[in-house]
């Protein structure tokens, strides 16, 4: 449930520029993410600080090999 929750999550940032701009304006990633599990869980998307992590993670490695 978790992951479907993160990706539920992202969908909304990606059609809700208020939540993106909130994200952008946080200052260091420990902040980020604990925002982003906040604002998940305003709306009903509970994930884990460590799947969030990864999917930084996997999204940083995508770009990567896309550009490589």
């Amino acid at each position: 449930m978790p992951l479907e929750d993160f990706e539920r999550f992202r969908r909304l940032v990606l059609e809700d520029v208020t939540l993106q701009e909130s994200l952008e304006e946080t200052a260091d990633v420990p902040a980020f993410l604990a925002l982003a599990r906040r604002l998940g869980a305003e709306r009903g998307c509970h994930f884990t600080e460590e799947e969030l992590r990864e999917a930084m993670r996997t999204a940083r490695r995508t770009w990567r090999e896309h550009w490589i």
